[in-house]
């Protein structure tokens, strides 16, 4: 089986999506792995043979891309120099670690590798040149997973079996995988004006409102309104947003969002504020606020990779994460590790943006434009959730999407020089 297939194909683009396995055959075996791994974790994601399965969803994707980087690093089309200031500042920080106050349960070397594995995966599915027809198999594949997604979610929460909506459910990170897939569907939509990209788009969003996420809720929603793909003009966007706008508070004003949000079940927007008694932050808050003013005594540098972590096993004895990304990102690398991690993400998206408004092959410029709003959200649920550490729900293939998209764009410059 191939790790990454160096040829591309310029012959006639055929049709793909209606064989699951001929399409499979035509991806790498990375982006299988991270497709493979993402639905058994949907379906099961429980310790098997003493594994974390979870874990395992990034570990062995990573790897691979290792192995690829080692044979194919000058074909990488990824620019990963624009992350270099924060992959030298992980490194850094990694060498300076403090093993003496860490907890025995903090791993470093394992958050920083967490961290890079988008990066790295990116950078090893940019070394591949896929043909157009590829990236219809790739497409086409996404499209069985939300399909897998949505259905797993629909049986979890009983929704199939007894027509009826649950109070509460525990699905975090299927709802985060979820806007990922509404990035994608929205960017679709936008470039190709499918009718069937906007359905499986509203459906996709409509999962965390049934899993009752209420980040998430916003996060997908705001998917659409907020997609830098183009065409979709300031008007329409204004549009969208209003639409959005009325559809949330329909959603906020339901008596499921209410009984999540209030303590005592009802309350108004006016309400939504941590210093309100009755907002439910499910114990956050008094963590949040705790982590925030230890982390001001180091707060240009930061306190070390792995004291976030430490820090709140300290106080909840079970949680290693605060459920907020940049507030733990703030914890262990300071106002300078947010400052580059910001600044990659920006130069990430222009250079993204660019390279999509340049490209004429649809399928790529769906892929560009998906990669990059993708961080809409991705920042979104940054503060009431893990995403950066669910590498295996939604940044390893967000970063599949953008290499597929460099590897597509150089594959197509050569066949024009070439061909």
């Amino acid at each position: 089986m191939r790790l990454i297939p160096k040829q591309f194909s310029a012959g006639a683009i055929t049709g793909t999506g209606n064989d699951l396995l001929a399409d499979l055959k035509r991806l790498p075996l990375i982006i299988q792995m991270v497709m493979l791994f993402m639905s058994v974790i949907f379906i099961w994601n429980k310790p098997l043979l003493g594994y974390n399965l979870s874990g395992l969803a990034w570990v062995i994707p990573f790897a691979l891309a290792l192995l690829v980087l080692a044979r194919n690093l000058s074909m990488v089309t990824f620019p990963f120099v624009l992350w270099l200031p924060w992959v030298l500042l992980l490194f850094t920080h990694l060498l300076l670690v403090d093993g003496s106050q860490i907890d025995p349960r903090v791993i470093p070397l394992q958050r920083t590798l967490q961290l890079l594995s988008p990066l790295v995966v990116g950078m090893a599915v940019s070394t591949w040149r896929p043909s157009v027809a590829d990236l219809r198999a790739f497409l086409a594949t996404c499209r069985r997973l939300s399909y897998l997604l949505l259905l797993i979610v629909l049986l979890k929460t009983g929704v199939l079996l007894t027509g009826a909506l649950p109070s509460v459910t525990g699905m975090a990170a299927e709802a985060i995988a979820v806007t990922l897939f509404c990035s994608l569907y929205a960017t679709s939509y936008i470039i190709t004006r499918s009718k069937n990209d906007l359905i499986l788009w509203v459906l996709l969003a409509s999962i965390p409102f049934i899993a009752v996420t209420r980040t998430a809720i916003a996060a997908a929603l705001l998917t659409f309104p907020l997609s830098l793909a183009a065409p979709l003009s300031l008007s329409r966007r204004i549009v969208a947003l209003a639409l959005v706008a009325l559809v949330g508070l329909a959603i906020f004003n339901t008596e499921r969002v209410q009984k999540k949000m209030f303590y005592s079940g009802q309350g108004t927007l006016e309400d939504v504020n941590s210093s309100n008694r009755d907002f439910a932050t499910s114990g956050r808050k008094f963590m949040w606020e705790k982590m925030e003013a230890a982390a001001m005594d180091e707060k240009w540098t930061g306190h070390g990779t792995g004291m976030g972590e430490t820090f709140v096993y300290r106080i909840t004895r079970k949680l290693a994460y605060p459920h907020n990304d940049w507030l733990l990102t703030f914890f262990d690398y300071g106002y300078l590790g947010l400052a580059l991690y910001i600044l990659c993400l920006m130069r990430t998206i222009w250079h993204g943006f660019i390279r999509a408004r340049q490209e004429p092959v649809l399928e790529t410029r769906v892929l560009f434009f998906t990669g990059i709003s993708a961080f809409v959200p991705f920042t979104i649920m940054m503060f009431t959730d893990n995403v950066m550490v669910y590498v295996s729900y939604f940044g390893n293939l967000q970063f599949i999407i953008l290499g597929l998209a460099y590897g597509a764009r150089r594959a197509r410059q050569k066949a024009v020089i070439y061909g």
